[in-house]
């Protein structure tokens, strides 16, 4: 059996598979097309709509036993890519952070477990991208109409991606295109709920400040509404019977989503000076950002020491005490780490992973994740700064982008 941190992959058994998750959480699927978004109702497979084109969910039992959604890719819609593996608390309200590791299996047909896919520390996140089933060289439509049409030589594979979302299913279905219906605000919890770490969490829109005000942080969007059957609008993700949150060990780290915009927070830890080999890692890091860049018919970033040493220090500070997210123990956000470095900025964005050996596997992680892509390629920035630190834990080394416009006014 394997075990997948967040941006490692694996290649499938041929065949159906079934991928299950235990414990108080909802398990649901995306089936993504070659431009990165659903093509309509019948690509949400979750508890109130359980099956698809070659997807069929199995709701736990009361009892308990957990979720389990079989897939079998030769079944799969005509254009389809991907099949988005996607976990929620049951309860829709009780963050992560209070409940058990999401950790998902995946079973081939005689029942051995071939994969475990390992979440990173969670804390106020409500939804979580666990990874995703592709096929080996889809980048286009041709390998779209190859998946469904039961596999072409490269086979499928899964990759663990780990990306919280902390406004819930709601965010995360309109990364990928999906209208969620609103609803009035679920009860808030009373007791304080922890700050969370990550992996590629997912990512935070970009912090941008208007000449004449101080920016804000967006409210997030409205939660899925729980219904119990399907609605003329894109169905929403239901509720299922509140369950008492459990208490257990807090999941494994991965990589992590971009930064959410406008917090406060001091300067960071020191940090190491760069090393010849480090500075040509970084100086990569920046040349294949600037490819993806380039294709998109963007104008390439320049590299900016304040930005860098921001970067450097908030991989340094994960690396040294071991936590995952864009926010520090203190609650210190990007925004507030760039300040510190002496930059005033008119948009400030970050992306931040873990676990990635090399500038290329970093890179591409983020551009398969919808929220790190999106910051990658957000048209207004200008300037970039990377930070790598090497780490003793399970991930080894962790990486962050800061993305900034400087403020001209």
């Amino acid at each position: 059996m394997l075990e997948l941190v967040a941006g490692a992959n694996a290649p499938l058994p041929a065949g159906a598979i079934r991928v299950r998750l235990g414990g108080p959480f909802d398990l649901s699927a995306l089936v993504i097309g070659d431009g990165g978004r659903v093509g309509g109702d019948e690509d949400f497979v979750f508890y109130n709509q359980p099956t698809a084109a070659g997807l069929r969910l199995t709701p736990a039992a009361s009892g308990g036993g957990g979720d389990e959604l079989t897939v079998d890719p030769r079944r799969l819609r005509p254009g389809a890519a991907r099949v988005v593996l996607v976990a929620s608390p049951a309860d829709r309200v009780t963050p992560f952070g209070r409940l058990p590791a999401p950790v998902t299996t995946v079973h081939g047909t005689s029942g051995i477990t071939v994969v475990r896919l390992l979440p990173p520390p969670l804390g106020p996140q409500t939804a979580l991208l666990v990874g995703e089933l592709y096929q080996r060289g889809s980048a286009g439509p041709a390998a779209g109409r190859a998946a469904a049409g039961g596999g072409g030589a490269g086979g499928w594979r899964i990759r663990s991606i780990g990306q919280g979302y902390a406004d819930g299913l709601a965010g995360l279905a309109r990364d990928f295109g999906v209208d969620v219906e609103p609803e009035p605000a679920p009860p808030v919890p009373t007791a304080r709920e922890p700050r969370a770490p990550g992996r590629p969490v997912p990512s935070a829109p970009p912090d941008r400040r208007a000449p004449r005000a101080p920016a804000t942080t967006p409210a997030g969007p409205p939660r899925p509404g729980p219904r119990r059957s399907p609605a003329p609008a894109p169905p929403p993700w239901p509720a299922r019977p509140p369950s008492p949150p459990a208490a257990g060990p807090p999941p494994m780290p991965m990589p992590m989503p971009p930064s959410p915009p406008g917090q406060r927070a001091e300067p960071g830890p020191p940090w190491a000076p760069v090393s010849p080999r480090d500075a040509d890692r970084l100086a990569e890091v920046i040349m294949l950002t600037n490819q993806q860049r380039e294709r998109h018919g963007l104008r390439p970033l320049a590299p900016e020491p304040r930005l860098a040493i921001a970067a450097a220090a908030h991989s340094a500070d994960m690396a040294r005490r071991r936590f995952f997210d864009h926010s520090s123990p203190e609650g210190r956000q990007v925004s507030d780490r760039v300040e510190a470095a002496g930059y005033q900025y008119a948009t400030v964005a970050e992306n931040i992973a873990a676990g990635q050996r090399t500038p290329a596997e970093v890179v591409t992680g983020w551009m398969n994740s919808p929220g790190h892509r999106r910051n990658i390629l957000l048209p207004e920035i200008t300037e970039i700064g990377v930070g790598y630190a090497v780490s003793d834990d399970v991930y080894g080394c962790y990486w962050t982008q800061v993305f900034g416009t400087p403020r001209t006014w």
